[in-house]
């Protein structure tokens, strides 16, 4: 017979107590994490408590730095296409400026934002983001912008080029016991 008065409450604190283990189980010892991916604590002037960041062949570039090297490519590429201030700062929705203090480093570019000026400009985000940090393209200068030159030959190729060449990679990939495969899709 079942005793329909009986709490059943102490069940199911038990079925909540084991979904927190599991899940505090899968969240990661931070500093685990921290060490797997090589991270260094440092400051920067923009936060008052310290931060993690990974350190490239050029060191570790403040959050300012790497504002002034967006704003340096910005002015390098309109000056490129011949625009002025006010001809960018109209396609881009701002008044002249506003949009100068992009070019300043007085205003932080959003992603978005960088994405919109490098359709107008005609550059890819990909440059911008190798020009402040590099590190993520190679362990040198060099190999960085090797392979950002890659890149960018295979964002002008045609589709049917860079299939080919993305079906010869993996058979080399396959070849290559040493390679790091990324998994298929």
């Amino acid at each position: 017979m079942v005793d329909m008065g009986k709490d059943t409450r102490d069940s199911d604190v038990g079925f909540e107590d084991r979904e927190l283990a599991k899940a505090a189980m899968a969240i990661k010892d931070v500093q685990n994490y921290i060490d797997e991916t090589v991270l260094v604590k440092t400051s920067d002037e923009e936060s008052e408590k310290p931060v993690w960041r990974k350190p490239g062949f050029e060191g570790i570039r403040s959050f300012g730095e790497m504002e002034q090297i967006f704003s340096r490519f910005i002015r390098a590429h309109r000056d490129a296409k011949r625009l002025n201030r006010a001809q960018v700062g109209m396609m881009v929705g701002l008044h002249e400026t506003i949009f100068a203090r992009y070019e300043r480093a007085f205003s932080k570019l959003q992603a978005t934002r960088l994405i919109h000026l490098c359709e107008i400009l005609g550059c890819s985000p990909i440059e911008m983001i190798h020009a402040a940090a590099p590190h993520f393209f190679g362990e040198s200068r060099k190999e960085a912008d090797d392979k950002l030159k890659l890149i960018l030959r295979i964002l002008e190729m045609s589709a049917s080029t860079a299939s080919s060449m993305l079906s010869t990679l993996e058979g080399l990939e396959r070849e290559d016991p040493d390679s790091e495969q990324l998994p298929m899709e």
